[in-house]
């Protein structure tokens, strides 16, 4: 999907000097960010309830909301944060990327849900991690976006961060139903384009996911829902067998014998950045 914006971010006046440094380092890396300083222009004279309904509703790949003291108590602030919850319940995929100066909670935000902690980052520093969240699945121009959706299913690379540091590689999996009608999802498998010596075979599952998503699950027309499957050493030890050209697929089937496939990613790339990134 194209958006207006890669990221926009939410915060409290109080917050502004930091949040600042934020989005001017984004913006010196060619980052499309929702900053109001940068937008002062475009918002004078608009209804600004209707339109940062649709900026933080539709406009952008991910929402960063700054949660402090003062973002509770803003107005604005909530308006916002509201409207991005209702966008992640809507469409049931990654969007609010909750970065926190302390432990104040926030309606709708779970406490399970990751977060950096601001305590422990520079500006500069949640920049680049927000770089490298936009850089896990690489923008695609409409045209072969379209083409590769056909099939439904979308497999990308995450790279988890956590207190400004990584810590781990997953393979992500996004599927929408676009059936008319209701269909029972099984969970996905995968699948090596040769195979591991002494093996036998080249497909597999993967099993510790980050979200606790049951299967087979129940998907209406236009649902979709989003699971990471955590790459662990001894996997890529293995596929570390494998030739250079090597590549992985998803799959998703249903109960009514559908089949459906994912692009496919390069098993030398998936290592590269395993390795650089310094996963024990």
């Amino acid at each position: 999907m194209s958006y207006q914006y890669d990221v926009t971010l939410s915060f409290a006046g109080e917050d502004r000097e930091y949040v600042n440094k934020v989005a001017k380092t984004l913006q010196e890396n060619n980052v499309k960010v929702f900053y109001d300083k940068f937008e002062e222009v475009d918002l004078w004279g608009k209804d600004l309830g209707l339109h940062f309904d649709y900026i933080y509703r539709k406009g952008a790949k991910y929402c960063v909301p700054f949660i402090s003291q003062y973002y509770k108590k803003k107005i604005w602030a909530n308006h916002e944060i509201k409207t991005a919850i209702s966008r992640a319940i809507e469409t049931n995929v990654e969007y609010i990327l909750p970065a926190r100066f302390d432990d104040t909670e926030i309606d709708g935000i779970r406490p399970t849900l990751g977060f950096i902690d601001l305590r422990n980052v520079t500006p500069e520093e949640l920049a680049h991690l927000i770089i490298k969240k936009l850089e896990k699945e690489p923008t695609v121009p409409l045209q072969e976006k379209e083409q590769e959706d056909v099939e439904d299913v979308y497999l990308g690379i995450k790279m988890l961060a956590n207190y400004g540091s990584y810590r781990g590689l997953a393979l992500g999996i996004n599927f929408v139903n676009k059936n008319k009608e209701h269909r029972y999802v099984n969970e996905p498998y995968f699948e090596l384009s040769d195979e591991i010596e002494g093996f036998g075979t080249k497909t597999f599952f993967l099993i510790e996911k980050l979200q606790d998503v049951k299967f087979p699950i129940k998907l209406e027309y236009g649902q979709s829902f989003d699971v990471n499957y955590i790459l662990k050493s001894g996997t890529i030890k293995l596929w570390n067998k494998l030739p250079k050209d090597a590549t992985v697929q998803s799959f998703i089937t249903n109960s009514v014998g559908e089949k459906f496939k994912s692009n496919k990613h390069s098993i030398e790339e998936i290592i590269r950045i395993f390795n650089e990134l310094g996963i024990d």
